[in-house]
């Protein structure tokens, strides 16, 4: 076997339990739900599109991250924790396509589910207006939406490679998702409380640029700077000349590179951590 094999296996597994129909199901109702709720109140195509969006954006950094973590998390641990994970590699299949093939099976499932959802709001909006329906807006959200699934499976098939049993996968993955979300900004602060001579930095005062360097390499700071670039593309606005940021770390292309650092980052930690330890 290899890791593409183990990934088909893992995609196969979460179809047969139905997750992937389950988080499907939520998203058509959201995305396809809110379009024909639009309608019901006369409101016109693209209105509806952009609330449904601006709604999504701030729905989509917890949803997401949530599932991601949820449907993850026990990708490695859970095996390990029944035993199954010796037979797993016995097939052979070394360590590392374990990892790589865990990620990308439960990759597949979510993204699948996020394609439904979009897929049916654009079939929603199609059907019930006339005119743009703004399906290259739709479409590059989906993108957004989807860069932010690959970032958290990766975070959470780290963590799962990193436990020795589903419960602590489940503490660390969660965890995580409460720093990124609600603790990064006082992390952060606190850093500058410790720097700063264990006293609170003058109010209004600005901070140094490296607290302002990671604010930014928060994940869900780099997804919103990334979502922020893609949308700008596909705007109305185009031709706005955007005002340049005083570093480049605040210019929305930066999202990228952060997306990439807890894409691939959390990756090779976590086979590291798993190459080395005793099953």
């Amino acid at each position: 076997m290899s890791w593409l094999a183990v990934a088909k296996k893992d995609f196969s597994d979460a179809i047969r339990s139905r997750l992937m129909l389950a988080v499907a199901v939520i998203f058509v109702a959201f995305t396809g739900g809110g379009i024909a709720l639009g309608s019901a109140f006369g409101i016109e195509s693209g209105a509806v599109v952009v609330l449904i969006l601006q709604v999504l954006l701030s729905g989509m950094s917890i949803f997401i991250p949530l599932i991601a973590i949820g449907i993850a998390y026990q990708s490695i641990a859970g095996e390990r924790e029944s035993g199954s994970l010796k037979l797993l590699l016995s097939l052979p299949n070394s360590r590392l396509d374990v990892v790589i093939g865990k990620f990308l099976g439960r990759l597949g499932v979510l993204s699948v589910a996020v394609v439904i959802g979009f897929v049916s709001m654009l079939l929603a909006t199609a059907i019930t207006f006339e005119g743009d329906i703004q399906a290259d807006v739709i479409l590059t959200f989906m993108l957004a939406v989807l860069l932010l699934t690959i970032v958290f499976v990766s975070i959470a098939v780290s963590v799962s490679a990193f436990s020795d049993s589903t419960f602590s996968a489940a503490i660390g993955g969660f965890g995580l998702f409460v720093v990124f979300q609600f603790a990064w900004g006082g992390l952060v602060f606190l850093a500058r409380y410790v720097v700063n001579g264990f006293e609170t930095p003058a109010f209004g005062a600005q901070a140094p640029e490296w607290a302002q360097v990671l604010f930014v390499v928060n994940p869900m700071t780099g997804w919103q700077q990334a979502t922020a670039w893609l949308l700008r593309r596909v705007s109305e606005d185009q031709s706005t000349q955007q005002q340049a940021a005083d570093a480049f770390y605040l210019e929305p292309w930066f999202g990228f590179v952060v997306l990439a650092f807890w894409i691939v980052v959390p990756l090779v930690v976590g086979y590291l951590r798993f190459d080395s330890v005793d099953l």
